[in-house]
């Protein structure tokens, strides 16, 4: 065999040999650090944020606690959320007389005039629309409406303040959700009409 040939054979073994030590190194070095995370149980988590606005939830149920873990030795009464403590309980019940209170107008405006409102939307524009597809949107449009409701609520002051003018609270959000059912009555039919004419 040619000398060349040889020095080159070499060289290559030379070569393979310094990449499987370099191999060796870093599978011990990686060995080292998973031991290290076994044997490390609390690990540091960074913050999490939450984006709930860009979340649809059809339907939720269970439990969830986030920031609260049974060992920290704190009741969860005592916890405290945005400056209130959770075992407060009258506001949320407050709330949720208001939202009793407002739900039954809606839902009558969502069984008798949001159907009109497509029939008439569809007359106008001399289309033709299923009643089955009008009962559809109308209850997706129904599985909205206590987050809408809750959103609203969500945003008034304390509800004790304003228990003089509570019919005043109720109908000004009935009004709000009226128009955002309105709109998007409207905004899905312009949307229909786009994807008719081939442009979205």
């Amino acid at each position: 065999m040619h000398p060349y040939y040889v020095q080159q054979v070499f060289n290559e073994l030379r070569t393979q040999a310094q990449k499987l030590q370099q191999l060796e190194k870093q599978l011990e070095e990686l060995q080292k650090d998973v031991e290290t995370l076994k044997n490390n149980k609390s690990a540091a988590i960074g913050p999490i944020n939450y984006h709930f606005e860009q979340l649809k939830i059809e339907k939720l149920e269970g439990t969830l606690n986030i920031g609260i873990t049974p060992n920290e030795g704190n009741h969860l009464d005592e916890a405290v959320v945005n400056g209130q403590t959770i075992g407060s309980q009258s506001q949320d019940t407050e709330k949720q007389a208001l939202s009793e209170k407002i739900r039954p107008e809606l839902a009558a405006y969502l069984q008798n005039e949001v159907p009109e409102q497509f029939v008439r939307r569809a007359k106008e524009r001399k289309a033709n629309i299923n009643p089955q597809y009008i009962q559809m949107v109308t209850q997706d449009l129904e599985q909205q409406m206590d987050g809408r409701i809750e959103e609203y609520l969500s945003q008034l002051p304390v509800v004790q303040e304003n228990r003089d003018n509570i019919e005043e609270v109720c109908a000004s959000i009935v009004s709000q959700i009226k128009r955002d059912i309105d709109t998007a009555v409207q905004r899905h039919m312009d949307l229909e009409d786009q994807r008719k004419a081939g442009l979205v």
